[in-house]
């Protein structure tokens, strides 16, 4: 016999006479149901309280009484409802009671009814249920929640319901699409819901993409961008870093003028005047994201056919306007600049790019800052120097070359990898880690493997366990360690004893302390 049978006979007897019943009690024998049904009799105990109580029942008790009673009986259903699938949910005509718990105003109780809707997506035919019952509308209302969590998960479960074609063409009807509208002319916050699930959606496949722009949805995000409040522009720009996600959102954003808006906002050339550095900050940041797409052909548009960023640069002058802000007095801009060309260069397209231009070649121009900048500048700096030493795939040897070039222009006496050693050894510890981190990128090029392994400084520092006491000094130093012996051919790059010391370190672990008697034994 379970052992919950009294709380059984207390939760059945509310329901049956609810006021023979203190809701402290109720709240308690729930509680209790909840604990029993947790542990390997879970399953027997389960049925054993359905065959007593049935479902409908339980959720009768959800927002009737008080928080405690609310809380614990959402706690009892997750568990009754567990091994249910949304067929067995439709077959006990459970989904009526979903659809009044999605509007119910306890978030606990929406996310469990949340929980339950998702079970649609296990077959097309059950997201064909759903699209077509009177709960798919209150879903969708679901957006407007002033819970971030739910209208986060309701956005999430929609992402996934448009992979299905019926859920996707359900997305796009006029019911629908009336809902969305009617959502995105309320509230600011709730708009950008609905601006992030298109542009989210518009991604998700070609035909996807399709629907968004004939729906107007994807004209109704662009034209905020013309809008006076600077938020609302920043946040437009925000969700055009999503559209082109998908490629053919670059082409679309082209076709609205928005390419060219943003190109604009970059010329603007007052440095003190605040908006402009945020629209500026915002747009390096869209450029940087649009940078990261791989190139390939973009649908049917003839003229864009295996177009790749040197092709926008070379159409819009993108490098040419970053590289003023190299010298710009603004604080912010600068950095967000130098940050973007770590991201530009971080992969072998971005690279060549950057290592291309001319008149004035950005790349240059942006050593000479690093060698004549200090704080915050400087370590900007040094982070992207690590970004553009970290292109390890398409090791070509343009490549090898532009790497090797952009190291020896860190500068430093004897050489370069002197100075990020000297900085290792420095207190402040953003200078560490990014002197860390392009040490550990320098491992992952043949020239870097030989100028690290035919250094005596560099090898006495990473192979003695004394040189640092940290945690985060030991750790980076293992990750460099672990780069140079499992790069590709180190072994016959590296001089065979070194190699050899260094597979030992990474056989050991970065905490390795030897014993005094083996320090005694090597000393003597």
């Amino acid at each position: 016999m379970v052992s919950t049978t009294s709380e059984i006979d207390t939760i059945r007897n509310f329901l049956n006479f609810p006021g023979n019943v203190d809701i402290a009690e109720l709240a308690t024998a729930l509680g209790i149901v909840n604990v029993s049904l947790e542990g390997p009799n879970g399953e027997q105990r389960r049925q054993a309280i359905l065959d007593s109580i049935p479902f409908s029942a339980f959720f009768t008790l959800l927002g009737s009484y008080d928080d405690a009673v609310t809380s614990a009986a959402c706690k009892v259903l997750e568990k009754l409802l567990r091994t249910l699938n949304y067929a067995d949910i439709e077959s006990l005509e459970l989904k009526e009671y979903l659809t009044l718990g999605l509007q119910f105003n306890s978030s606990e109780v929406r996310m469990l009814t949340l929980s339950q809707v998702e079970k649609c997506l296990e077959s097309e035919e059950t997201v064909q249920d759903l699209v077509r019952s009177p709960m798919f509308p209150v879903v969708l209302e679901g957006l407007g929640y002033d819970d971030n969590l739910i209208s986060t998960k309701v956005t999430e479960f929609l992402v996934k319901l448009v992979s299905c074609s019926s859920g996707l063409q359900a997305l796009f009807d006029s019911g629908s699409i009336a809902i969305l509208d009617q959502l995105s002319h309320g509230d600011e916050t709730v708009k950008f819901r609905v601006f992030d699930l298109v542009s989210r959606i518009s991604i998700s496949s070609p035909e996807a993409f399709q629907l968004c722009e004939m729906s107007g949805a994807l004209n109704a995000i662009t034209s905020e961008l013309n809008s006076n409040d600077l938020l609302i522009k920043l946040n437009a720009i925000e969700t055009f870093s999503k559209i082109i996600q998908g490629r053919t959102g670059y082409i679309f954003l082209e076709r609205a003028g928005t390419i060219q808006s943003l190109v604009d906002a970059m010329a603007q050339e007052d440095d003190n005047d605040i908006e402009s550095v945020l629209m500026q900050c915002a747009t390096l940041k869209f450029f940087g994201k649009l940078s990261e797409i791989e190139a390939c052909p973009l649908l049917t548009l003839s003229n864009f056919q295996g177009m790749d960023f040197a092709e926008i640069d070379n159409k819009y002058n993108i490098l040419f306007k970053m590289n003023s802000y190299l010298s710009s007095s603004n604080m912010s801009l600068k950095i967000n600049t130098i940050n973007i060309i770590g991201v530009f260069g971080s992969n072998p397209r971005g690279l060549k790019l950057l290592n291309a231009s001319v008149s004035p070649n950005i790349l240059s121009n942006f050593m000479d800052l690093y060698h004549n900048s200090v704080g915050d500048v400087k370590i900007a700096c040094l982070q992207s120097i690590s970004c553009l030493l970290g292109v390890s795939e398409e090791l070509t040897p343009e490549i090898s070359d532009i790497t090797h070039q952009i190291y020896n222009q860190i500068g430093g006496a004897p050489t370069p990898l002197s100075t990020l050693i000297s900085n290792v050894k420095q207190t402040l510890e953003e200078l560490r880690i990014t002197s860390f981190a392009i040490m550990r990128n320098m491992a992952l090029h043949p020239w870097g493997q030989a100028e690290m392994t035919n250094s005596r400084e560099f090898i006495d520092y990473i192979l003695n366990r004394s040189t640092e006491t940290t945690k985060l000094g030991k750790e980076w130093k293992f990750t460099i360690v672990q780069a140079l012996v499992q790069a590709p051919n180190a072994e016959n790059i590296i001089p065979s004893n070194i190699f050899d010391r260094l597979t030992r370190y990474l056989r050991e672990g970065p905490f390795f302390v030897r014993t005094e008697a083996a320090v005694a034994f090597e000393s003597a």
